[in-house]
């Protein structure tokens, strides 16, 4: 049966299933795939129907279940969440996913109307995988990276509305990525605009611009003119790593270009990205790709 003959006011229910289409949208932009396929023993997840809505003020959708699961992305204005008996206040980079019994009512902000995204699927055995790592249903969460999920969102999209096998393999890759990125995002205490986050950005703003020449905690809060600890503290709160462990990775990925493009002596090169001490910039470097610097110069030839 196909997706479309269950619309009908943008909530049709059949046996207590609820298709994710709402009507109360100004503009939106939709791929539909057969509602009841599931996913082939070589793909562990299938798209099923995905969208973009720029959702009017009256925007409110209460559903209690459904024959699918659904990961919603808000990538514009504000609106409120009420799922598993918590409510959330939904902003820009808010991501969330909820399965066939997650009873759950969506509303946009009369004031500042959302404007989102959502893909429905359905995924077999072999994804439990998958979900260990990334956006489990019942879950909200934040993400700076709104222009990345937005393109691999309208990517989605794109492909869905192709068919053929190998666009729904397309389509099931981009699924896996959205949810991975919704997996490696924020709590949903963490929401962008609270405080901190512009003292975060500033700080990741500095370091992304002179990762060279920062040596240390100390001479990025100089840099900063912010407290080491605080630096630490933002993030804790913004990140998944360390001050250190960005700073690290930033010198050693330039260092990794260098040594492919350039024939400069490798302790000329740890010299460039900040590294005085040699040998430790080879154990570092090490650590990080599984080789030593000469080798992984090498391995290019």
């Amino acid at each position: 049966m196909n997706i479309l003959s269950f619309m009908v006011d943008g909530r049709t229910q059949l046996h207590g299933q609820v298709i994710p289409i709402a009507t109360a949208v100004e503009h939106a932009t939709y791929c539909f795939k057969k509602f009841d396929r599931l996913p082939s023993a070589d793909s562990r997840i299938t798209l099923l129907c995905a969208g973009r809505e720029k959702c009017l003020p009256s925007y409110h959708v209460a559903r209690t279940e459904f024959s699918c699961n659904i990961v919603e992305f808000v990538c514009q204005g504000k609106g409120r969440m009420d799922l598993g008996g918590k409510s959330y206040a939904l902003s820009a980079g808010h991501i969330f996913s909820y399965g066939m019994d997650s009873t759950h009512d969506l509303w946009s902000d009369p004031a500042d109307p959302m404007t989102k995204y959502f893909a429905a699927f359905s995924y077999n055995s072999q994804a439990r995988a998958l979900s260990i790592e990334s956006l489990s249903p019942g879950e909200i969460r934040w993400s700076r990276d709104i222009a990345v999920l937005r393109t691999l969102f309208d990517e989605l999209i794109k492909e869905g509305q192709q068919s053929g096998r190998m666009h729904e393999e397309i389509t099931a890759r981009y699924l896996e990525l959205i949810l991975l990125k919704g997996g490696e995002a924020l709590l949903p205490d963490v929401a962008y605009g609270s405080g901190g986050s512009d003292s975060f950005d500033r700080v990741l703003g500095i370091i992304e611009s002179s990762f060279v020449e920062i040596d240390s905690l100390d001479a990025l809060g100089r840099l900063c003119s912010l407290e080491p600890n605080y630096i630490c503290r933002l993030f804790r709160k913004y990140s998944q790593e360390t001050p250190n462990q960005c700073l690290s990775r930033l010198k050693l990925n330039r260092a990794a270009e260098l040594l492919l493009t350039y024939s400069k002596p490798i302790n000329e090169i740890a010299r460039e990205v900040g590294y005085a001490d040699p040998f430790y910039f080879s154990r570092v470097f090490k650590k990080r790709f599984g080789c030593s610097p000469k080798d992984f110069r090498e391995s290019s030839n």
